[in-house]
């Protein structure tokens, strides 16, 4: 079901025209320390994007700077410092401020640490591996954050499991139990037959590629698995704006910003616990995004674009 509330977001493009905005703003320059690439700076501006009242993001890598626009009444500087934190990075309003916690490596979009080195690996006899049908629709080889998370967080609850995760492409699933005496590969199969899917254990030579994979790799836990729906996020809203761009006219720049935007609101609606998903709230919150950057002529195109769904058509990459 979450998968067609992704659709019907897509979708709810059809209709949109435009929508003034009218909230008075103010600015905010942070310096930010920890970015190593671009990649860095568009989480960045993705995990401030999603906060309530943030109504535009700039950033500047090179300067290692972000410009927040935003409606005070809703969201304070305090609260995007500790967006950035959340993230890895260190942020300092420019005027001065406080630094929020030590910097770490930033996890976004695909860089989740594992869930051990190799050094402090859990035994083999601990581990139960599972191919799992947990990839995204909009893109071949990411695995679908929204229909993973339930899952993990039931697991979670479970006192003989001692952690479980899904590595990047939501085709594996790695459960540590606690105790190997108590390990129940069964009670995994069953819990994803309830939900009407399949998982199935692995065993020889692909059980020790993925236990290999999983000392090694970066897999996703419950509180891990929103980067991945933020990157299937990036793939459909940007998606739909490659078919639209090139009866938009705008530059590379502006088209950036259209994706990222859109990106922005699909990425709030697939990780929010309560987030409202009523067609009209969506269509709302699309129009307002893409209204930054588009006249009526070009929102129609964008709309052209939106009725074709999310799913790749021929010729586009998957």
């Amino acid at each position: 079901m979450k998968k067609l509330s992704i659709v019907l977001m897509a979708l709810a493009l059809l209709c949109a025209l435009t929508w003034p905005l009218h909230a008075e703003t103010k600015s905010a320059t942070f310096e930010v320390s920890g970015w190593t690439c671009g990649s860095c700076a568009s989480a960045t501006r993705i995990a401030l994007k999603k906060l309530d009242g943030v109504q535009d993001v700039k950033t500047d890598h090179d300067k290692a700077e972000v410009l927040v626009t935003y409606d005070d009444a809703k969201v304070t500087t305090d609260r995007m410092v500790q967006a950035i934190a959340k993230l890895g990075y260190k942020a300092t309003l420019k005027n001065g401020g406080t630094p929020a916690g030590p910097a770490r490596s930033p996890r976004f979009p695909s860089a989740a640490p594992p869930i051990a080195s190799k050094s402090a690996a859990p035994s083999p006899e601990r581990v139960s591996l599972f191919e799992v049908p947990l990839e995204c629709a909009a893109k071949e080889g990411l695995g679908c954050g929204s229909a993973a998370k339930p899952i993990l967080k039931e697991l979670a609850k479970d006192s003989t499991i001692a952690d479980a995760r899904i590595n990047y492409a939501g085709t594996v699933l790695a459960v540590v139990w606690k105790d190997p005496g108590v390990r129940s590969d069964e009670a995994i199969e069953t819990l994803f037959d309830k939900r009407h899917l399949a998982a199935a254990a692995l065993r020889g030579e692909a059980r020790k590629k993925a236990l290999e994979e999983f000392r090694t790799g970066a897999w996703y836990g419950a509180a891990d698995v929103d980067r991945l729906s933020e990157d299937e996020a990036r793939v459909i809203a940007a998606r739909i704006v490659n078919r639209a761009k090139p009866r938009l006219g705008l530059a590379p720049d502006r088209v950036e910003a259209l994706t990222e935007d859109l990106a922005v609101v699909f990425a709030r609606h697939m990780t929010g616990e309560e987030c409202d998903v009523r067609r009209e709230v969506v269509e709302e919150e699309l129009v307002q995004a893409a209204s930054k950057h588009l006249n009526a002529e070009q929102m129609a195109e964008l709309r052209k674009a939106g009725e074709q769904g999310i799913m790749a058509l021929p010729g586009e990459a998957k």
